[in-house]
C-alpha cells in the first residue's frame, strides 16, 4: 500500500503463505521453503471510500467485487472472498432513497453478499457468523432456499438439530425437488434420536448416583444410633451384674 508507481520491493513469504510442506516440483521449490519475490508496481487504481461514491458507483463497484469474491471462493480462498462480500454490505446496507430499478439491484446484491458470506463462514467453520448472515438474508427474502438451507447447516454444526430440522423441512415444503434438504431432515432426525438416548443415559446415571448418595447418608445416620443403643444395653447389663453381685455379698 505504501509503494509508488514504478517502485520495486522485495517481498519475503513464509512457507505457509507460499507452497507450504508440499513445495512445488515445477518451479523446483523444496518443502517448507521461504520465498522471496521481487515485485514492481507498474500501475494501480486508487479505490474511492464509501462516502466518496454516489449510488451508481456503489452499485457498479459492488458488482465488480462480487465477481472478485466469487473467483476467490472458487479458488478456496474463503477469507479473501468474505472480505469482498463484506464491502457490498458496507456500501449498500444503509443506502436509502433509491429509484425502483436501483433499489432492486441493491437488494439483489446485498442478498447475494449475505448468502455468499454465510457459505464462506460455513467453509471456515464459523457457524455463528453464518447464522447471522442467513438471518439477514431471510429478512430480505423469508423464502430464500439458500438462506434456509445454509442456516440449517450452521445450526447442525452447533448441534441445534431440532432447529436445523425445521429449516430443512421448510426447504422441502417450499422446494420439494431439493433432495439435499430431504437427506438432511433424515440426518437431523437420527441425531435428535441419538441425543435423546444419550440424555436418557445421562439422567439415569445421575439419578442412580443421587440414590446411592442418599442411601449412603441414611446408612451413616443409622450406624451411630445403633452403636449408641448397644453401649446403653451394655451399661444396663453391667449395672444388673453389679446389682446381683451386691445382693450375693
Amino acid at each position: 500500500m505504501t509503494m509508488e508507481q514504478g517502485e520495486e520491493a522485495l517481498f519475503t513469504m513464509k512457507p505457509k503463505y507460499g507452497f507450504g510442506n508440499a513445495g512445488n516440483e515445477k518451479y523446483n521449490i523444496p518443502s517448507g521453503a521461504t520465498l522471496q519475490y521481487k515485485i514492481t508496481l507498474t500501475a494501480f487504481e486508487k479505490a474511492k471510500e464509501s462516502w466518496e461514491m454516489n449510488t451508481t458507483e456503489k452499485l457498479e463497484q459492488s458488482g465488480i467485487v462480487k465477481e472478485k469474491g466469487t473467483q476467490c471462493f472458487k479458488e478456496g480462498k474463503y477469507k479473501q472472498a468474505s472480505v469482498q462480500y463484506k464491502k457490498i454490505v458496507s456500501w449498500l446496507e444503509h443506502e436509502s432513497g433509491l429509484l425502483d430499478e436501483d433499489e432492486k439491484k441493491a437488494v439483489a446484491l446485498r442478498l447475494a453478499a449475505h448468502l455468499n458470506l454465510a457459505m464462506c463462514y460455513l467453509k471456515t467453520h464459523e457457524p455463528s457468523k453464518a447464522l447471522e448472515n442467513c438471518d439477514k438474508a431471510l429478512e430480505m427474502d423469508s423464502a430464500s432456499e439458500k438462506a434456509l438451507f445454509r442456516r440449517g447447516e450452521a445450526l447442525f454444526e452447533i448441534n441445534e438439530f431440532e432447529r436445523a430440522r425445521d429449516d430443512f423441512q421448510r426447504v422441502v415444503q417450499l422446494y420439494p425437488s431439493n433432495k439435499a434438504a430431504k437427506t438432511q431432515v433424515v440426518l437431523c432426525q437420527k441425531r435428535i434420536k441419538e441425543q435423546h438416548e444419550k440424555d436418557k443415559r445421562i439422567y439415569a446415571n445421575m439419578f442412580q448416583k443421587f440414590a446411592e448418595r442418599d442411601s449412603k447418608k441414611e446408612a451413616e445416620k443409622v450406624k451411630p444410633e445403633g452403636k449408641e443403643n448397644c453401649e446403653e444395653a451394655m451399661e444396663v447389663e453391667n449395672g444388673e451384674k453389679e446389682t446381683r453381685s451386691e445382693a450375693k455379698a
